[in-house]
């Protein structure tokens, strides 16, 4: 686990118990909290994009 990496990092502060619900959730996942909180990210982010660009999905 580590190791080098070409991500680049975000720092983010939240409340005790978010972030303890989160550890259970990565837990339950097998996965660390950095992956889960990634692809909640990505998740979001693509959200947003679908939003914002309605007719422009699967058009790539």
């Amino acid at each position: 686990m580590g190791g080098k990496t070409d991500l680049d990092r975000v720092v983010a502060y939240l409340p005790a118990d978010r972030k303890k619900e989160l550890e259970q959730w990565a837990e339950e996942e097998e996965r660390s909290v950095s992956w889960l909180v990634a692809k909640l990210i990505d998740k979001a982010l693509q959200e947003r994009q679908l939003q914002q660009n309605p007719l422009q999905v699967g058009s790539k």
